[in-house]
């Protein structure tokens, strides 16, 4: 449904991509840019990220259009006619490459309408917002948050070396902020999309991802033959990244043949030398697949004067001097990162070509300290991926500069099926003890929590609610109280018959919690609640910028605005609350970037339980409600932990009940 605005018409930038047009609106480009031969690549980066380059003093990202929406377009054409569009995007530089701007048009919105319009075009419908015909033109209008990744995917886009090689403070942690639309947007109807779910449970649920730990401790067997493949994988992806190396530092490196190890995290120290060493760590974690570390081991001070060498003017850093991370400048720790990067990039990058798959790696991280804290750093960050650890080390000496280093590639045991069985080689990882008992699988039909596990559960909650109302306070500078949690388990159509009367409408915000042990954290107002707690955040308490006479009985009738705060509230609360029972267990939980929907509770939680993946039969629900007394309202928050990892939160909770 088209939304009655005062703005009739579009504002649209006609542009050229693979000899079509499509449009964009106006409002997301600030700028329109002559790239000439600025753009700088990144190495072993996506198809379709062309490059970065520095406009006034601010680097920008640059994805190519072309690759994009013409995924056999692996290359990107630069010439006088190619521009850079740069995104007004909040705390995210971010530019689009495309093979000419025609001009700039005022277009009729209601050319645009709301069905289905069949149209020749070579992209994919999922890229296309809207589809308007005007006297026998046909406009297509591109979807830029399909073209996009989410944004907290895109801020850890930003390059990781200053290309004006200057070395710069690092400045106040951004916050994020809601967007603000003006008054005079233009809302465009959204062109059907064709086998997604429209119902209550939106396009970017999924099942949660299991991670289900091992314990195979002294029961872990490789034959010669899997050991040789693995000390072949280890021999390819460092050898690549010691090509890279040697061409970085323009030195001769000396390489020993690569081993193969099963150890327990707590030895770790011994492989770097002792634990007194002063070692730099450089981690860089492979999701996709699964989860998997690749690991850079260098001496401090040795690879410090290599950073100096690399650095050159541009870092004032005295490797001599150096202590700890701490004594760095911004220039010499992006060249460490950078330098992690291209590694790790290589050595993966080997690692997919043997076996024609893809291999996703995250941004480097590391750290300056004695070997022995480096391990037991990494035993609280491998301990998500396995009780054990399959190490494989290469080790590497730069001669001239008297530098020792090791690369490690520690896979988890789904990475390692996955190589195993790209390279057709068996593999059975256990004995054969009962594999089936070594699964943490809890049998839900037989699953009872005694009266302990039911109070440390009750303070996840307490503790967990407890940091989503104080955000919530702080937001609207309001007081916030919380009950005392409830902990149950019941299957969830009967819990959704219980905490809503039937028929009524509820906001239901939700996230994916991932980690150690998966979750899903939810927030639910009654739809008049969650608009007045939005009309303060937004600074909107008379409701002028929402249509009070309007039944909101979906998400996408709310205006854009009041939706974009909304997400953002929902992401901070589910966040806060992931948070918090991280920081209590000592696990690292992620929070994904939340849904949002308006439904009868009945009819969300059947699609929840169908889309969501949490089992049929039984969940654990800790219910805290959250009461702001200055307004009326009553929230509810629910976090439901999944059945399948459910030991591991208890597991995590026992120091505090044994």
């Amino acid at each position: 449904m088209l939304e009655t605005q005062r703005v009739q018409s579009l504002n649209a930038i006609i542009i050229k991509v693979n000899n079509e047009k499509y449009l964009l609106e106006v409002k997301d480009v600030k700028e329109i840019f002559i790239p000439r031969d600025k753009i700088v690549p990144i190495p072993l980066s996506e198809n379709d990220i062309v490059g970065v380059i520095d406009i006034r003093g601010d680097i920008y990202t640059i994805l190519s259009l072309r690759s994009k929406i013409f995924k056999k377009e692996t290359g990107y054409k630069l010439d006088n006619e190619s521009r850079i569009l740069l995104l007004e995007l909040e705390g995210v530089h971010l530019a689009l490459l495309v093979d000419s701007v025609l001009g700039v048009k005022k277009i009729p919105a209601s050319i645009f309408k709301a069905e289905d319009t069949i149209v020749e075009t070579q992209i994919d419908y999922q890229y296309i917002k809207s589809i308007g015909v005007l006297e026998e033109e046909t406009y297509i209008l591109l979807d830029l948050d399909a073209l996009l990744p989410p944004l907290e995917g895109l801020k850890e886009m930003k390059p990781r070396i200053n290309l004006n090689k200057q070395s710069s403070g690092q400045g106040p942690k951004q916050e994020s902020k809601v967007i603000r639309r003006d008054d005079g947007d233009v809302i465009i109807p959204r062109v059907p999309r064709a086998g997604k779910n429209t119902g209550p449970v939106q396009r970017r649920m999924k099942p949660v991802e299991r991670d289900y730990s091992i314990n195979t401790s002294g029961r872990i067997h490789l034959t010669d033959h899997q050991r040789d493949v693995l000390q072949e994988i280890g021999n390819i992806g460092s050898g690549n990244a010691i090509t890279a190396l040697s061409r970085l530092i323009k030195k001769k490196i000396d390489v020993e043949l690569t081993n193969v190890g099963i150890i327990t995290p707590d030895n770790l120290a011994d492989q770097f030398g002792g634990s007194d060493k002063m070692v730099t760590g450089i981690f860089c974690n492979i999701k996709d697949p699964s989860n998997s570390t690749l690991l850079q081991i260098f001496e401090m001070q040795p690879l410090l004067k290599l950073v100096e060498d690399l650095a050159g003017k541009d870092s004032e850093i005295k490797a001599d001097a150096v202590k700890g991370k701490d004594d760095l400048d911004d220039f010499a720790i992006s060249t460490v990162k950078e330098m992690g990067n291209i590694l790790a990039g290589h050595y993966a990058s080997a690692l997919a070509d043997l076996t024609g798959s893809k291999l996703m790696i995250d941004i480097p991280e590391f750290t300056m300290s004695k070997a022995g804290s480096l391990g037991d750093f990494l035993i609280n960050e491998l301990d998500s991926i396995a009780d054990f650890i399959i190490l494989i080390k290469t080790s590497i000496t730069v001669a001239d500069m008297h530098l020792n280093g090791v690369f490690f590639f520690i896979p988890d045991m789904e990475t390692l099926k996955f190589l195993f069985k790209r390279l057709n080689i068996s593999f059975n990882y256990l004995s054969s003890n009962e594999i089936a008992g070594e699964m943490r699988k809890v049998d839900v039909k037989n699953l009872k929590l005694n009266e302990i596990q039911r109070d440390a559960l009750q303070e996840v909650g307490n503790m967990g609610a407890g940091n989503a109302a104080n955000a919530l306070a702080k937001m609207l500078n309001r007081r916030v109280d919380i009950n005392i949690p409830s902990v149950e388990m019941t299957k969830l159509d009967y819990f959704a018959k219980k905490i809503c009367e039937e028929g009524k409408l509820l906001f239901i915000c939700w996230s994916n919690v991932k980690g150690k042990a998966n979750a899903t954290v939810l927030s639910i107002f009654d739809v008049p609640d969650i608009i007045d707690l939005t009309s303060i955040i937004i600074d909107d308490e008379n409701k002028k910028k929402i249509d009070m006479r309007r039944k909101y009985d979906t998400i996408d009738l709310l205006p854009e605005l009041y939706r974009d705060a909304m997400s953002e509230l929902g992401h901070i609360l589910g966040s806060n609350y992931t948070n918090a029972i991280g920081d209590l267990l000592d696990m690292r939980l992620m929070t994904e970037p939340p849904d949002l929907s308006i439904d009868t509770g009945e009819k969300f939680f059947k699609a929840f339980t169908q889309e969501i993946g949490v089992e049929k039969d039984l969940s654990i629900i800790i219910t805290t409600n959250v009461i702001i007394t200055d307004i009326k309202v009553t929230g509810t928050f629910l976090f439901i932990p999944e059945i399948t990892t459910v030991s591991e939160l208890l597991n995590a909770l026992s120091q505090f009940f044994e």
